[in-house]
């Protein structure tokens, strides 16, 4: 019998929950070819560069943007504001975009992103152009979310066509400028990343005395944006001191922009010529906007062990608990000990900072009752780990060992523990079907279930053979593994994952 539990609800409903929508965290360098200095806690405004291709030849242009985010029910309003300069030359450009969302019967989310409101302003060389109304602009964006335990990914494309008016309306001079592009990303705890992939078509009239000027161009523009939480241990100088030293988690966001544009050469009356003229270069922001000390605890137990370093970073990040007196790092892991470890390392997909919910909450208290009932016939609601092991059920991270039973207290094994960080990053679908056959020399002791998960977690570098090339599937996992294996998944969701993103989609070293 499955134990419950009543207990009185103040009922808080954020719009946001209510709707149960998950939004991408749409470009944090926005669509127009630009990149910015990244998220930042409590800040909307960005330091952000841009380049510019209208005038026949690259222009790069600096300064901020603004990103405003509001949701009502199924609605995402996302305004972009910017301000930009190159020398005497200015950029100003007000974007709002509406993101409407679908989920669908698998998890996964469709959005639909169209352009509501659109007014820029560009002057370069003392010649300025105007999109003066959203009839000079066409844009569509599609995307496809798949939310994931621990990630969520999201792929999609875009298109645009702007329509300058240069100088004066009634001067007939314009320049217009299509754009098709994909873009891929992922948000989590640990980092996120957005890379975009541009092609631009260039093209523009010009009425001169002696007729009309047609010229044109292209280029294509590789954007890598992401955002790194990273870890790094500091040694204290004095040696009389309680304690040795400590990690600092610290946030990176790096941006990156490369492009390459083909345009024709112009006379000195301005007038283009039969001659095209390549330019290449590359633009970056890289900001560190967030340090943070993690606690030391005296591990005299693990001082000289082969794991100290990663047992020492699972206590600063409290994903193992205590003042480490009683931690013993050869002493096998329980389920429910992984399963409470999983909630810190694996953390659900933070909200977007940028994005503002309304939250209302209700003039008096309910009478109301939440009946909370135990997913396991073998786990109490008052036991330590119940939040923990419900966690991670409800997540799809940890599964229970049949008849309604988790099996709290046995010790995990190293499969079981491979299984467990597949399902986080929701990358079961990376093994050849229908069973992967893996690399380990004991590939056939390896649990049916476990096997495909088995083959992923090696071929991204999340477990490693042993000396003898086995995986030793069953074997039972020690605090200190544990604490090794924790510290190799965060390691990938910070770096590992980052890479494909960056080095592969944009080629950039």
């Amino acid at each position: 019998m499955k134990k419950k539990v009543t207990a009185l609800l103040l009922i808080i409903i954020t719009v946001f929950l209510m709707y149960g929508h998950v939004f991408a965290r749409e470009g944090v360098c926005g669509y127009e070819g630009g990149i910015s200095s990244g998220e930042v806690p409590d800040n909307s405004t960005f330091e952000y560069k841009e380049v510019t291709f209208i005038s026949g030849k690259p222009v790069v242009f600096e300064g901020t943007l603004l990103i405003k985010k509001s949701q009502r029910q199924d609605k995402l309003t996302t305004t972009y504001t910017y301000n930009l300069r190159n020398g005497e030359n200015t950029l100003t450009r007000v974007l709002v975009y509406t993101t409407e969302s679908e989920k669908w019967e698998n998890g996964q989310i469709t959005e639909t992103v169209s352009l509501t409101s659109a007014r820029e302003s560009v002057r370069i060389d003392g010649v300025t152009y105007t999109i003066p109304n959203i009839n000079s602009y066409q844009f569509a964006r599609s995307n496809l979310i798949d939310p994931r335990p621990a990630v969520n990914y999201h792929a999609g494309s875009i298109w645009s066509r702007k329509v300058y008016q240069v100088g004066a309306a009634n001067d007939g001079n314009t320049v217009t400028v299509e754009c098709t592009g994909t873009f891929y990303g992922y948000d989590q705890y640990w980092g996120n990343a957005e890379s975009l992939l541009l092609d631009y078509i260039i093209s523009g009239e010009r009425n001169t005395a002696d007729g009309v000027d047609i010229w044109g161009g292209t280029a294509t523009i590789a954007i890598s944006s992401t955002s790194t939480e990273q870890l790094e241990y500091f040694e204290n100088r004095p040696n009389q001191i309680s304690f040795s030293g400590s990690y600092v988690q610290s946030r990176m966001n790096s941006n990156v922009l490369e492009y390459t544009c083909m345009l024709p050469e112009f006379d000195s009356r301005g007038i283009s010529t039969d001659r095209i003229v390549t330019y290449s270069d590359s633009l970056a922001i890289e900001t560190f906007p967030i340090q943070r000390r993690l606690p030391t605890t005296d591990l005299r137990n693990a001082r000289g062990h082969w794991a100290e370093n990663d047992i020492k970073i699972m206590f600063g990040l409290e994903v193992f608990k205590g003042d480490g007196s009683n931690f013993y790092p050869d002493n096998y892991m329980t389920r429910a000990e992984f399963a409470a470890a999983m909630t810190k390392v694996a953390k659900e997909v933070p909200q977007d900072p940028t994005l503002i919910t309304r939250t209302v909450q209700t003039s008096r208290r309910t009478t109301g009752k939440e009946i909370i009932v135990s997913p396991f016939d073998d786990v109490s609601i008052n036991n330590i780990y119940f939040n923990d092991i419900k966690s991670v059920f409800e997540r799809g991270i940890m599964f229970g060992k049949g008849q309604d039973r988790f099996a709290p207290n046995d010790y995990i094994t190293r499969a079981e523990a491979t299984v467990a960080f597949i399902r986080a990053l929701g990358f079961e679908s990376l093994a050849p079907a229908p069973v992967a056959v893996t690399s380990f020399r004991d590939n056939d002791l390896i649990p049916e279930h476990a096997r495909n998960a088995a083959y992923v977690a090696h071929r991204i570098g999340l477990i490693q053979s042993d000396s003898k090339g086995n995986m030793n599937p069953n074997k039972r996992l020690t605090k200190a593994e544990g604490a090794a294996m924790f510290n190799s998944l965060i390691k990938y969701l910070q770096e590992g994952i980052r890479k494909d993103y960056r080095d592969r989609l944009i080629n950039y070293y």
